[in-house]
């Protein structure tokens, strides 16, 4: 009886303890996951930021310190860079059909205002200082107010309407300011932002007529057809290609530049998607401007820029413009789905 009551106690004991070091190991997995989590965010938004700032330095460079002359070569190669990364990140199972029926009719103008956006953006590089650029770039959501409500009947809110206001008065104040002021560079990047803005709408369009069009649907056909836009404009900078690449140390020069260039533009494209499913829309926007104020001060001690006092006055009204339509803008996409989900 003793030996009996001894052996069920011990046996009794065993099962609680692992029963107890079961519970442990779960609330261990547990809190390792809420970590993981609460982490997440953070560091996706910083590793968005990082990735576009170099992405924009490295651009900055090509175009106006080491005039490599094949624009559309560099984008043709970050186009193909993109599809081949999307295609090894597909889910197993996923299908892209980029010469289906309902993506052939929807998805040629967004391409086409996408390439245009990419072309004049690095041309625009070229003409003016990158302070001046993200200046001008940050207009998007003055096209895309007029264009949503012309092609979706979107109306804005009266947070958005402000931000875009103080954005449009620090780019004029901006201008006065700019001792480089360029025309030409100034027409290419607001034609730029135009682009851009209609690139979004048409793909917000392109969303509601196309079942089941992701994000990650619309990155990759607009680089998969983007490369059938780049390649016949490449063939055409060949020879000035080959003449630039002539020059003594210009061959390793490229070669040197790609691997970062290839390798920041997957990465970023990762990065992107990585901060805006491990953040809120609010924490997403946050992130946009804050990467848009990093590229102006990272831009200004690499590249230098001539303002005066007046043009420094623009920039940062600009800026707290963009903040505050962002912020306005997530606000408002944030109600409309507490409302659709009520």
């Amino acid at each position: 009886l003793v030996s009996y009551i001894a052996t069920h106690h011990h046996d009794y004991l065993t099962s609680h303890m692992t029963v107890i070091q079961d519970d442990k190991a779960e609330d261990t997995k547990t809190a390792e996951s809420s970590l993981a989590k609460t982490l997440a965010g953070p560091l996706s938004a910083g590793f968005y930021i990082f990735t576009s700032l170099a992405m924009t330095s490295l651009t900055k460079y090509a175009a106006s310190k080491w005039l490599f002359p094949g624009s559309s070569f560099l984008l043709l190669i970050e186009c193909i860079a993109t599809v081949i990364a999307l295609l090894w990140q597909a889910p197993h199972g996923k299908k892209y059909t980029p010469f289906g029926p309902n993506i052939r009719r929807h998805l040629p103008l967004v391409t086409l205002t996408k390439a245009l956006n990419m072309y004049l953006s690095f041309l625009a590089m070229k003409r003016t200082s990158l302070p001046v650029y993200n200046v001008l770039k940050r207009l998007q959501p003055v096209y895309a107010l007029v264009q949503d409500w012309a092609i979706r009947g979107a109306i804005p809110t009266g947070g958005e309407l402000f931000g875009i206001l103080a954005m449009c008065l620090g780019t004029l104040v901006t201008g006065l300011g700019d001792l480089d002021f360029d025309v030409a560079g100034y027409a290419i990047a607001l034609v730029a932002a135009g682009c851009q803005s209609l690139y979004l709408v048409l793909a917000r369009r392109a969303q509601d007529e196309v079942k089941d069009l992701s994000h990650v649907d619309l990155l990759y056909y607009t680089a998969f057809y983007n490369c059938l836009i780049f390649f016949p404009l490449s063939v055409v900078e060949y020879p000035e290609i080959q003449k630039f690449l002539a020059n003594d140390g210009e061959i390793l020069r490229l070669l040197i530049f790609m691997v970062p260039y290839v390798l920041l533009g997957t990465l970023l494209n990762y990065a992107t998607f990585w901060c805006t499913a491990a953040n809120s829309p609010l924490a997403t926007a946050v992130a946009g401007s804050a990467k848009g104020i990093l590229s102006t001060i990272v831009g200004m001690v690499q590249f230098g820029a001539h303002l005066t006092m007046v043009g420094w006055l623009g920039l940062l009204g600009n800026t707290g413009g963009g903040l505050l339509y962002s912020l306005a803008h997530t606000r408002q996409r944030l109600r409309k789905s507490k409302e659709k989900n009520a």
